[in-house]
């Protein structure tokens, strides 16, 4: 497959959420994979906002984890999103063997080595496998193990995470299962005549569980029902002013609802926040694309922000080495 198809593909049809729900879940007992969980959410949204080379960039400080399948390709498709063929080969190449000869990254191998001799090789791990662990095939040391000690260790480690796998699936069929039932339930009674009940509004929950379901909604890019759940409620609550406020900007951002106010007031009244860097680049590419204040000048702001991506994307564009898109 050519390789531009396979990235579409592979970005059409990742859903991010399954990926946080897995990194949620993983960050609960094992706490290294806390701060992947939060990295991830900004991942996802630069993927949304086009931003690849500095999701590639995010990604590419990752610590060495067991990790889904669909991490690897989700990782290589946005390397192709961000410097073609040569980077997704360059980070293909930097995967352990295993990885690279699993059966899920066939279509990969392929596009990133079709002229090579060993293009046709096959997958080392059971095509059934969801997940594989990075660290089981790290590089040999001087001091490894022998290797019938290590092929041991792989395979308990391959055995734990397929149980890991079956217990995910089973959650997952649940939850499908729960949802027919439900949407069934309501198209019965939809159908049926019946008088008016109380219904729960958006503006009856609580801030705290308005603005969870707007971050995942925002996550699924149902940008207006996130905009619709961050009521001013939510806005004005102390405990969550901040957060929900930052989720309004990009819900109601890829809504064109957004003003350069809205990114003014929002550093305004949160001068402290961790997001600043995001929203003034969010307030940049407003700034850019509409033709409203001086883009530059909300550049050079974000390029004396502390060392992160966004610093370093407006250092890059105000020195000539890259440009703003749209």
């Amino acid at each position: 497959m050519n390789i531009m198809k396979l990235t579409q593909a592979e970005l059409a049809s990742t859903t991010g959420s399954q990926m946080l729900k897995w990194l949620e879940k993983k960050s609960t007992t094992k706490s290294e994979y806390k701060r992947l969980y939060e990295d991830f959410k900004t991942i996802i949204i630069m993927q949304q906002a086009g931003f690849y080379e500095q999701a590639d960039a995010r990604l590419l400080q990752w610590k060495h984890l067991p990790m889904p399948v669909e991490y690897y390709t989700y990782r290589l498709a946005i390397a192709s999103k961000a410097g073609g063929r040569r980077l997704a080969k360059k980070r293909f190449k930097a995967l352990p063997e295993a990885i690279q000869k699993h059966d899920k990254l066939k279509q990969w191998r392929q596009a990133v080595n079709q002229n090579q001799w060993w293009m046709a090789a096959t997958g080392v791990v059971a095509a059934g496998l969801l997940f594989v662990g990075i660290q089981a095939w790290s590089p040999t040391s001087e001091n490894a193990a022998p290797k019938e000690e290590t092929d041991q260790k792989i395979a308990q480690q391959l055995a734990d995470l397929q149980t890991e796998v079956e217990q995910l699936k089973k959650e997952n069929e649940k939850l499908n299962t729960d949802q027919k039932e439900k949407t069934e339930a309501e198209v019965k009674q939809e159908a049926t005549p019946v008088k008016k009940k109380k219904t729960t509004k958006t503006s009856d929950l609580k801030p705290e569980a308005a603005l969870k379901e707007a971050v995942a909604a925002v996550q699924a890019k149902d940008y207006q029902k996130a905009n619709d759940l961050l009521s001013a409620d939510v806005l004005k609550n102390k405990e969550t002013a901040g957060m929900a406020r930052f989720y309004k900007l990009i819900a109601a951002g890829k809504l064109k609802k957004t003003t350069q106010a809205d990114y003014i007031a929002y550093r305004e009244d949160f001068p402290k926040s961790g997001y600043m860097s995001d929203v003034l680049w969010m307030q940049a590419v407003y700034e850019q694309k509409y033709k409203k204040g001086d883009y530059r000048a909300t550049l050079q702001e974000l390029a004396q922000q502390p060392d992160n991506e966004w610093s370093y994307a407006a250092k890059a564009i105000l020195s000539g080495k890259s440009t703003l898109g749209d």
